[in-house]
C-alpha cells in the first residue's frame, strides 16, 4: 500500500481494486462521468458504471488502484503501461488533490511515453497540463462503450 501526506496530516492511501470495492466505484464514477459529460455537452451519452466497466474492459485491460482517505474509498484509477484510461474522483472530495495524487501514482507506475484522452471542455484538462502532459492531437471520433456519441477529445502525452 502507497501512502501520501494529504491537508491537515490525513492521509491518502493506494491500494489495489477489490471485488468489495464494486459499489463504492459505480457510485463515484457515475457522479463524477456526469460531471464529465455535462462539461462536454454530452449528459445523454451517461453509461452507469457497472455497464461501462464490463463494455471497456475495465478489469481486463486496466491494473485498477482505488485511494482511500480516512478508510473510504474516494476516487480510482484505471491505467496500463502507456495509457491512463479511467480516473475518477468522489464529486464530494474533489479539489483536495486526491485526483492530483492519483495521476503521481500512475506515472510512478508507468512507462514512457504515456497517453490520455481527455473530452474537449473537461477542466481536468488543466490538471493534466500541470502534470506536464502536452497535447499532441486533437481528434473526433465515437465515444468508446458508447459509440452512437460523436466526441471531440484531446490526445495527450507524458513524456
Amino acid at each position: 500500500m502507497i501512502t501520501f501526506f494529504m491537508e491537515k496530516f490525513k492521509m491518502l492511501n493506494f491500494r489495489s481494486y477489490e471485488d468489495a470495492d464494486f459499489e463504492k466505484l459505480c457510485n463515484i464514477h457515475d457522479q463524477a462521468r456526469k460531471q464529465e459529460l455535462k462539461f462536454a455537452n454530452l449528459e445523454a451519452a451517461f453509461i452507469p458504471f457497472k455497464i461501462a466497466s464490463k463494455k471497456e474492459q475495465l478489469f481486463e485491460d486496466y491494473q485498477v488502484y482505488v485511494a482511500t482517505k480516512e478508510n473510504k474509498v474516494v476516487g480510482l484509477v484505471g491505467f496500463n503501461e502507456e495509457e491512463l484510461g479511467w480516473l475518477y474522483v468522489d464529486p464530494k472530495v474533489q479539489g483536495q488533490g486526491i485526483g492530483s495524487k492519483l495521476i503521481d501514482f500512475t506515472l510512478e507506475n508507468s512507462t514512457r511515453p504515456f497517453y490520455l484522452e481527455v473530452l474537449e471542455g473537461n477542466p481536468a484538462q488543466k490538471l493534466y497540463l500541470k502534470k506536464g502532459f502536452i497535447t499532441i492531437k486533437h481528434e473526433s471520433g465515437k465515444m468508446p462503450g458508447n459509440e452512437s456519441f460523436s466526441v471531440e477529445v484531446d490526445l495527450m502525452e507524458y513524456k
